[in-house]
């Protein structure tokens, strides 16, 4: 019996098309019949950026709903060019449910060893602002923070807006219709003109089906020399086997 769980996932994730017609009919009667689980909710720790701030890298690691399987994934990526350092990412998934998610993110952390050692990832930043999903009172599409807050008397305020995007998605379709969302950020910088960090131009399927999104984090690095550069986290809601599953994307900007 409980090799069910992590077979229906496998049938899932491979995109067994019968299994997910089912699931989206049962999810378009809002069906009670059985009681609700949580999905696979990651967490993430901020490794923090190289000290001139060319680079910044994060984890996100949890435990799949349905296999038990635990994992950890470790992103490294040049905020020059918003975009993956070469290696990038390392993925460890260990197919067993006995295995401890503390196993997952020392063997992650072992296969991403060498390369932040060679970046020197080792200034941590500073977390301007955190939005768990349990935050009822914030915004999750928007948030404005002080670059200055070090000094009371200075505001330095920078506006970080995301807005979601609606996308037909053909391998999606069973399962959300017409609700795959993709999503574009934007900032407007403190006495200068909005511009816009990221525009989705379609789902890639690393991403799963997307559902919504939601700012997480917002993290500065001011390095000694040059300007300084910001990680936004964004929560990523796509659809899972127990209920929505959460992963992180990051968007880095390095100020001019």
């Amino acid at each position: 019996m409980k090799e069910r769980p992590a077979l229906r996932k496998i049938l899932f994730l491979t995109g067994w098309r019968p299994l997910a017609l089912a699931r989206a009919a049962l999810l378009s009667l809002g069906c009670l019949c059985a009681p609700a689980h949580a999905g696979d909710f990651a967490e993430r720790q901020i490794l923090g950026f190289s000290p001139d701030g060319r680079y910044f890298a994060f984890e996100q690691f949890g435990v799949q709903d349905g296999s038990g399987f635990p994992y950890a994934e470790i992103f490294v990526i040049d905020t020059r060019h918003d975009s993956w350092v070469k290696g990038s990412p390392f993925r460890v998934l260990l197919k067993d449910e006995r295995a401890e998610l503390k196993w997952a993110r020392r063997d992650a952390m072992n296969k991403a060893g060498n390369l932040l050692r060679q970046l020197v990832i080792s200034a941590p930043g500073t977390l301007l602002a955190s939005n768990p999903p349990s935050e009822l009172s914030a915004d999750p599409h928007k948030v404005s923070v002080n670059a200055r807050f070090a000094i009371p008397s200075l505001r330095e305020p920078w506006v970080f807006t995301l807005a979601e995007t609606g996308f037909k998605t053909a391998r999606c379709a069973d399962l959300t219709g017409n609700r795959t969302r993709g999503f574009r950020l934007s900032v407007v910088p403190h006495e200068k003109p909005a511009r816009q960090l990221h525009a989705d131009t379609g789902i890639p399927d690393s991403r799963g089906c997307p559902l919504n999104y939601a700012i997480s984090d917002v993290i500065m690095h001011e390095p000694e020399q040059g300007a300084r550069v910001f990680a936004i986290l964004i929560s990523v809601f796509s659809f899972g086997f127990e209920g929505p599953d959460r992963r992180f994307i990051a968007v880095t900007h390095a100020a001019k």
